[in-house]
């Protein structure tokens, strides 16, 4: 009975986050202003900045959580916590503009996030609470911090600049949103560095947003929201490369089959132990069966 809901709460869990992910990249715009990057001429060009922070935040970020989801519905909580990281980014980012529309976006998200999480009646199992810290990602998120702050910032100060040039979604502008892309950017490494479970996820998604806004930036660096320094577009892709590799460091990949810690769940019925047997090129469990007789 346990597995059947176990079963039933997972494709509800997936369909949900299906959904918000047809939402976010398509209703949204997050892929269709990530596509803008490949085309963008005449009038285009002079926003690809712009419109390049808004699809990375709703195409990576946003619908990348989701996405993650649907693959893995029993084990929401990396995505989860990267989705609450977006939704802190979008209030912060809504009181330093005094804007309304990060707040906006963030009345959508956190009720659909609660709606897929509680979808089918069933609930996860706990996440690993364990914090540990590493040094490496530490360094990473001390070094990206002041960049990704001074681009939240800069996004800031043109949100509050009357007649800045700005590009408009939904009736939302986008600079308040580059700021909580920013700021999502300066936190989301932070937590990588202290809570290993979110490591993988949010080390790719890092590293897929650095890639495609430093891209964008030498592609229009006279655009709106840009960035207009080559050494800081091509330090932004080497930073997220940075990010991507140490991804899996602390999370236990790698560790030998015969620990239950790292086999990913208890010991299945009728096996009372397992015993590692080594010899040259050979690494593998032996289990002892417990039987009657």
């Amino acid at each position: 009975m346990g597995v059947q809901a176990g079963g039933g709460t997972g494709r509800s869990r997936s369909l949900w986050a299906g959904a918000a992910v047809l939402f976010w990249a398509v209703g949204f715009y997050g892929i269709a202003d990530l596509l803008a990057l490949a085309g963008g001429r005449g009038q285009m060009a002079a926003v690809a900045g712009l419109q390049a922070s808004w699809g990375v935040l709703f195409t990576f970020i946003v619908s990348g959580a989701f996405l993650s989801i649907a693959a893995r519905p029993l084990n929401p909580w990396p995505a989860l916590v990267q989705l609450w990281t977006v939704a802190a980014a979008l209030l912060l980012a809504a009181a330093l503009t005094a804007s309304a529309d990060p707040l906006v976006v963030a009345l959508i998200l956190v009720p659909m996030t609660a709606a897929t999480f509680f979808a089918g009646g069933g609930r996860p199992a706990p996440p690993r609470r364990k914090l540990e810290a590493d040094g490496v990602l530490f360094l990473l998120a001390l070094t990206g911090a002041p960049a990704w702050w001074g681009y939240a910032a800069a996004a800031v100060d043109r949100s509050l600049t009357a007649g800045a040039e700005d590009d408009y979604s939904w009736g939302l502008a986008h600079w308040p949103l580059q700021a909580a892309l920013g700021l999502f950017m300066a936190l989301i490494v932070l937590v990588m560095a202290f809570w290993p479970p979110g490591r993988p996820l949010q080390g790719s998604v890092c590293c897929a947003s650095s890639l495609v806004l430093g891209a964008g930036w030498l592609l229009y660096p006279g655009s709106a929201g840009s960035v207009d320094s080559t050494a800081m577009s091509v330090l932004a892709m080497l930073w997220g490369t940075a990010v991507f590799f140490c991804r899996f460091r602390g999370t236990g990949r790698g560790e030998p089959a015969g620990r239950p810690a790292a086999a990913g769940g208890p010991v299945p019925p009728g096996l009372r132990a397992a015993r590692s047997v080594r010899g040259p090129g050979i690494s593998r469990p032996v289990a002892r069966a417990s039987g009657r007789g």
